[in-house]
């Protein structure tokens, strides 16, 4: 199999990198934009609340154009609701619509930040990862802390203890969606613009030793 590497990473994993906003065209893509909202049903369906949503909005940062990103957000958002309304029996009130408005809001947030300190890291590309998903983990986590702390009236839901779980879950979640998003690459279900990762010397050149 020929994959481009840079770095010693093969360009399969990299998906669309600093230069690279090309969006999925071709049918096979979009399969995969489609499949990716349902793979959070496992998720959904496994954690509930803990769904790693955070996970999800770093992967879009680092892997997909800026519109097929907040697309990936809105649909894992979107599947996640529906299954907890529809089979995991969320109350219909306020509060509960307010904790799923702001997921959403918290997402698409982690995301843009994700995507907008990976784009402008000119660290090694493992580093990059990490950083992003830091980034998205970090604003996802302050956004619903700030929303419980000044709409829903307390912060119960964000004790350490519980948010060490969900970071575990993200972190977790992250590595395989990686993973997954280098598999379909590598078996060309999608498609990677090499020029993006020639177009860049300061990452893709090897310091002298």
């Amino acid at each position: 199999m020929n994959l481009l590497k840079i770095k010693d990473i093969p360009a399969a994993l990299r998906g669309n990198d600093v230069n690279d906003t090309r969006s999925f065209s071709s049918p096979r893509e979009f399969i995969w934009l489609i499949l990716l909202p349902l793979s959070s049903l496992v998720f959904s369906l496994g954690f509930a609340c803990a769904t790693p949503l955070a996970a999800f909005g770093a992967l879009a940062a680092v892997a997909l154009s800026k519109r097929d990103g907040l697309i990936l957000c809105g649909a894992v958002w979107l599947v996640n609701q529906v299954v907890g309304y529809t089979l995991l029996g969320y109350s219909w009130n306020i509060n509960s619509v307010s904790w799923g408005l702001a997921l959403g809001g918290a997402t698409i947030l982690a995301s843009l930040a994700s995507r907008w300190i990976y784009r402008r890291s000119k660290t090694h590309y493992l580093f990059r990862l990490i950083v992003a998903f830091i980034a998205a983990f970090a604003v996802f986590q302050v956004g619903l802390y700030l929303v419980e702390l000044f709409v829903l009236g307390g912060v119960q839901d964000s004790t350490g203890e519980i948010v060490t779980r969900i970071l575990a879950i993200n972190a977790s979640a992250f590595v395989g969606l990686l993973a997954l998003h280098w598999l379909a690459v590598s078996l060309g279900f999608i498609r990677v613009a090499a020029e993006a990762h020639t177009s860049t010397p300061a990452v893709a050149s090897r310091p002298a030793a």
